[in-house]
């Protein structure tokens, strides 16, 4: 019988997808980012917590646009911040900024770069709704070659905190589980996870 080793630091295997999923809680954002011609000032700003896909919707964003990215705005710097403004409008190209907090939490001191920052656009990546947390808690498991069942997806879809952060956490642990015992992800593993059953 075939055999998988678990990894101690659960390790993507190489060629993991990379794709953006997209539902009607985050299509909004795609869109968007594809009006890029549209933004005031060519500038938006996209605000969503840790693990969201902000990334790859910039990678999205930079493929269609060929545009300005830059990550953690809100910790950069004032002048960084300038800068890739400027650069923007010198050359005619959309600028993105990237950050989990709101503009507002930003403490920008320089007035000039508060108001053009208070007249970008304002894209916010929202809860993921089920279907994407669907998507995702299998990507993140096929990331790690690990399966899920039916039944046990429709369980933990139902049941797991609507973060992103929770769900790769949940994915980590149940392909953890699947490794050091065999098989793939089934319900009873799905509710040892969820609601801390014994082993």
């Amino acid at each position: 019988m075939k055999r998988q080793i678990a990894l101690p630091l659960d390790e993507l295997r190489p060629g993991a997808s990379s794709s953006l999923i997209l539902t009607p809680s985050n299509a909004h954002i795609a869109a968007a980012l594809g009006r890029y011609g549209d933004w005031p000032g060519r500038c938006a700003i996209l605000v969503g917590p840790a693990r969201s896909g902000k990334s790859l919707f910039a990678r999205y964003f930079k493929g269609q646009s060929g545009g300005i990215i830059v990550e953690d705005a809100d910790s950069v710097g004032e002048e960084k911040l300038f800068n890739a403004w400027n650069r923007a409008q010198e050359e005619a190209r959309a600028l993105l900024l990237l950050s989990r907090f709101a503009p507002a939490d930003w403490h920008i001191a320089l007035p000039d770069l508060r108001s053009r920052l208070g007249a970008a656009l304002l894209l916010q990546i929202a809860p993921p709704d089920d279907e994407l947390v669907g998507h995702l808690i299998q990507k993140h498991l096929a990331d790690r070659g690990t399966a899920i069942g039916t039944e046990a997806l429709a369980y933990v879809t139902r049941r797991i905190d609507r973060s992103y952060s929770a769900i790769e956490s949940f994915a980590r642990e149940a392909n953890a589980m699947a490794l050091a015992e065999g098989g793939p992800v089934n319900l009873k593993r799905v509710k040892q996870i969820l609601n801390g059953e014994e082993r």
